[in-house]
């Protein structure tokens, strides 16, 4: 079972490009920080502890967060949330993290636009580009 989640935050640095052992297939691996704003008992508003979040964007939209996007940037992610497990390598230990992941069937990322401006550039569909 998988839970859909939207969050909005800044990358925490670049995202990194990888590729698939089965079929070749580009991914990006990035993690996003969400700062949460909260108020003291004196009423200021503060940033609380920012929460990490792994993300894992696949297909064509792997390589447009690679190719646009960069530490710092303002992002915001769709996705659903799965648990990765693998054996620890010096203990053997079974180890576990939540991402996000990104999809063709399911999910959207791209940049935030609530700071900055940003002009679109078009990618052409897979089909126009033959």
């Amino acid at each position: 079972m998988s839970t859909t989640v939207t969050f909005a935050g800044n990358l925490a640095e670049a995202p990194e490009l990888h590729h698939t052992r089965e079929n070749n297939k580009p991914f990006v691996t990035c993690r996003v920080l969400v700062n949460r704003r909260v108020q003291n008992d004196q009423g200021e508003w503060v940033s609380d502890e920012p929460t990490a979040h792994n993300v894992k964007v696949f297909g064509s939209a792997a390589t447009h967060v690679h190719d646009s996007c960069g530490s710092g940037d303002p992002i915001f992610v769709h996705g659903l949330e799965r648990t990765e497990s693998w054996p620890d390598k010096e203990t053997g230990e079974k180890r576990t993290k939540d991402v996000v992941v990104v999809d063709n069937r399911f999910g959207e990322v791209g940049i935030s636009l609530k700071y900055v401006s940003a002009r679109i550039d078009r990618a052409p569909h897979a089909a126009q580009a033959s």
